[in-house]
Order: structure tokens, then C-alpha cells, then sequence
């Protein structure tokens, strides 16, 4: 009897193997480099930097006049005299908390823009799901991935092109792949624009 259940048992894994085999598998590609081109919050988050990079340089060239004048002071008398050493040791502390001060900012720039490129990627993998769901899609690459893209061996211009076409594919099985860049950015720019509007009519 446990005979007869465990071939039971064997023959249905089988049979779900061969069904899962013969059942074609549906990859679908994304350029991210198009969808974040595109995508109007990469418009927006840029903007927002040049205004970040404007005010940090703002706030920026009033320390540096303090420096320069330090500077201008000290070399106003001689070199190794007591004047010129109080006035070398002020623009040296001018100069590390200028430069500590500029690391710092950097810093804080650079940790809210990987915020905001870290978002915007979570967004588009989330939109690339839905896509994956709508339409039943088994494998997702990046275009860069199958760059060049899926190469045409049959037009080939001789034996070395050949040889390159070949060896330059990415995927055999199966070559042809379902374009969802458009449907990612549409599903991003308009979850954007909607979000944009409600906080402009909020």
C-alpha cells in the first residue's frame, strides 16, 4: 500500500514537472535608463538639487570671504613676525572648520539624494510588479542586461561578424521578450502627477 501511494505520489510530481516544462516561459524587459529619463519626478528631483547645490554655494562664499581676508590680513605683514603667526593660526582654524563644515553639507546632500533615487527605484521595481501581474510575466531583465539587444545571427556579414553575433547574445531560450518600459513610466508619471495634484489641492 505505501508502494502504490509513493508511486502515486512520484507520478503526480512528475506530471507537474513536465506541465510546469512545457508551459512557455514569458520574460518581459525594462530600460531604466528611459523610465527614469522619462519619469517626471527625475525632472522635479533634479530641479530640486541645482536648488540644494544654489544654497549650499550661498551659504558657502560668506566663509570663504572670512578665509580670503584672513588671508589677505596675515600676508600683510612678514612672514614669521608675531602679527603674521596669530593671523596664520586664525586662518588655519578658518580653513578646518570651513572644510569640516563643507564634508558635513556634502554629506547631508548626498544622503537625501540617495534617499530620493532609493525611492524612486523601489517605485519603479513596485510598477514593474504590476506589470509582472497583469500580464502573467515569468522573468524580468533590464535592458542593460541585454545589451546588445537580442542579436539577428542572420544578418551576419561574414564569418567574424557571425562569430561576434553569437557570442554577444545574452538569452537563447526564449528570444523574444515583452517591452514593459512605456507601461512603467505611465504607471510612475501618473501616480505622480496624482500625488502632486492631491498635495497641491490639499
Amino acid at each position: 500500500m505505501r508502494r502504490l501511494t509513493f508511486l502515486a505520489a512520484a507520478m503526480a510530481v512528475a506530471l507537474v514537472a513536465s506541465a510546469a516544462a512545457d508551459a512557455a516561459l514569458k520574460v518581459g524587459v525594462v530600460d531604466l535608463v528611459a523610465v527614469t529619463n522619462g519619469y517626471d519626478r527625475t525632472k522635479d528631483a533634479n530641479a530640486d538639487i541645482q536648488v540644494e547645490q544654489a544654497n549650499f554655494k550661498a551659504a558657502a562664499e560668506p566663509k570663504i570671504k572670512v578665509l580670503e581676508d584672513l588671508r589677505l590680513k596675515r600676508d600683510g605683514f612678514n612672514k614669521g613676525t608675531k602679527e603674521w603667526q596669530q593671523l596664520d593660526d586664525q586662518v588655519l582654524k578658518a580653513r578646518a572648520e570651513l572644510n569640516t563644515w563643507m564634508q558635513i553639507e556634502r554629506i547631508k546632500l548626498e544622503r537625501r539624494h540617495q534617499e530620493v533615487l532609493l525611492d524612486m527605484y523601489r517605485q519603479m521595481t513596485d510598477a514593474v510588479e504590476r506589470m509582472v501581474k497583469k500580464n502573467s510575466i515569468d522573468l524580468v531583465f533590464t535592458k542593460a542586461f541585454l545589451e546588445p539587444p537580442q542579436i539577428d545571427v542572420d544578418k551576419a556579414v561574414g564569418l567574424q561578424d557571425l562569430q561576434k553575433r553569437i557570442v554577444g547574445q545574452r538569452v537563447l531560450y526564449p528570444t523574444e521578450v515583452m517591452d514593459i518600459t512605456q507601461d512603467v513610466l505611465k504607471i510612475l508619471n501618473d501616480a505622480y502627477k496624482a500625488k502632486k495634484k492631491a498635495t497641491a489641492d490639499g
